[in-house]
C-alpha cells in the first residue's frame, strides 16, 4: 500500500518540478524583474509583496468556476474559429500626411502601427504562429488573405507593450525580428523579460501608472490604468499591465491594452482626454472572467468613458481566446456603439486608416461563418 502511495506521489511530484524547470529555464517566458527595484519605482501603482493589485481588488476567476471553464473547453462552441480567410489588404503608409494628422493601421488583436509625429510605432506585436510559449499548441492565428509578418509590414521606431501574456508580448516576434528598434516603452517590471532576450536596456523605457516619456518632437507616452493581471509563469502578477495615452502634435491617441469595465476609464478621459481615436478591447470576454475583460456593450461605453471622437475596437479577429463565436465581439460592439451614438470604425485588417479622411464601416465579416 505505501508503494502505492509512492508511485502516485511521484506522479504528481514529477510533472510539477519539470514544468517549474521549463518555465525557469526557457528563454520565452521571461524573466521575473528584481522585486526590490520595483519596490522603489513603483510609486502610484500598488506593488505589495511582490505582486501588481487593480484599483479595484477583483478575482480574475470568479470563485468555484475554474472546473466549469474546463469542461466547457471540451464542449463544441459553434464559429470560435472562422472557416475561411479574413479578408485583409497589404499594409501599407502610402505617403507622407500633413504635421496635424496622424494614420493607424490595425493588424488584427492588439497589434496596431500608429503613424504620428513622423515616427512608426507598432502596440503589442504578435507574429508568430500561435499566441503561446511553444509552438505545438495554443490558441493559433485566424488565416488572412494577406498573411502579416514583420517582413511585410512597414518597420517601427517605437515599440508599445501593454502587459506581458503571449498574445501580447511575443518571445519569437521581437527576438527574430524587433530586438534592434530604438526605443520599446513597457510597463514596470516588462523591461526584466526584454532583456533576457537581447535588448538593449538603454533602449527600454518602463513606466508606472501616471508616469510619461516625451520625446524631442513633442510626441509624449502616458501609463494609464486598467483592470487586469500579467505572469508568463502563470497568474503572478509579477510585471505591471496598464492602457496608454498618445499625445503629438497632431493628435492624441488611447489604447486600452487588455481590461476590464471600470471607473478608471472616465477618469483617465477627465484627465488626458478628448482623444482623436481610442483603440478599445472588445473581445475574449466570459461569464467566469467578468472582471478583467469586458463585454462588447461595455467597450463601447469605455470608448464613451475616455471622450473619445472616433472608436476602433481591437482585441477580435486573430486569436480564438473565449468561447464565444469569432465575430461576435465587433457585431455587438457595432450595434451598442450605434445605440449611444458613437463614431466608430471597423477597417479590414491591414487597411490604412487617416484622421481626417471618411472611416469605414463596412460590416465585412458578416460573409465569413
Amino acid at each position: 500500500m505505501i508503494g502505492i502511495i509512492w508511485i502516485l506521489v511521484l506522479l504528481i511530484v514529477i510533472p510539477i518540478l519539470v514544468y517549474n524547470v521549463y518555465t525557469s529555464t526557457a528563454p520565452q517566458f521571461g524573466r521575473k524583474p528584481n522585486k526590490v527595484k520595483l519596490v522603489k519605482l513603483a510609486k502610484t501603482s500598488s506593488y505589495v509583496k511582490g505582486k501588481f493589485r487593480n484599483l479595484t481588488d477583483v478575482p480574475v476567476i470568479l470563485p468555484k468556476t475554474y472546473g466549469k471553464i474546463i469542461r466547457m473547453q471540451f464542449r463544441k462552441s459553434p464559429h470560435r474559429v472562422p472557416e475561411t480567410a479574413i479578408p485583409s489588404a497589404k499594409p501599407v503608409f502610402n505617403d507622407s500626411i500633413p504635421s496635424d494628422r496622424f494614420s493607424v493601421i490595425w493588424l488584427g488583436h492588439s497589434s496596431v502601427l500608429i503613424r504620428i509625429s513622423d515616427l512608426i510605432i507598432l502596440t503589442d506585436p504578435v507574429f508568430s504562429k500561435r499566441a503561446s510559449p511553444v509552438s505545438f499548441v495554443g490558441p493559433e492565428s485566424f488565416k488572412y488573405t494577406i498573411p502579416f509578418s514583420p517582413e511585410t509590414i512597414p518597420f517601427p521606431d517605437i515599440i508599445l507593450i501593454s502587459h506581458d501574456h503571449f498574445d501580447h508580448l511575443d518571445y519569437k516576434t521581437i527576438t527574430n525580428y524587433y530586438a534592434h528598434v530604438k526605443s520599446f516603452i513597457v510597463p514596470l517590471g516588462v523591461k526584466s523579460h526584454l532583456v533576457r532576450w537581447g535588448v538593449p536596456k538603454e533602449n527600454i523605457i518602463e513606466l508606472d501608472w501616471g508616469s510619461e516619456f516625451g520625446f524631442s518632437d513633442g510626441l509624449k507616452f502616458i501609463a494609464a490604468p486598467a483592470q487586469h493581471f500579467t505572469g508568463r509563469h502563470g497568474q503572478d502578477n509579477s510585471t505591471l499591465w496598464c492602457s496608454w495615452v498618445i499625445k503629438g502634435k497632431s493628435g492624441s491617441i488611447y489604447f486600452s491594452g487588455d481590461s476590464g469595465y471600470s471607473d478608471h476609464f472616465k477618469e483617465t478621459g477627465e484627465k488626458y482626454g478628448p482623444f482623436d481615436l481610442a483603440f478599445i478591447e472588445c473581445g475574449a470576454y466570459g461569464k467566469y472572467w467578468p472582471y478583467i475583460h469586458m463585454v462588447p456593450e461595455e467597450s463601447a461605453q469605455a470608448g464613451l468613458d475616455v471622450n473619445a471622437k472616433v472608436v476602433l475596437p481591437i482585441h477580435w479577429g486573430k486569436f480564438n481566446l473565449a468561447f464565444h463565436p469569432w465575430k461576435e465581439p465587433v457585431e455587438r460592439f457595432s450595434a451598442e456603439a450605434n445605440k449611444l451614438g458613437i463614431q466608430f470604425v471597423t477597417p479590414i485588417p491591414g487597411q490604412e486608416i487617416r484622421a481626417d479622411e471618411d472611416l469605414p464601416q463596412d460590416k465585412w465579416w458578416q460573409n465569413i461563418n
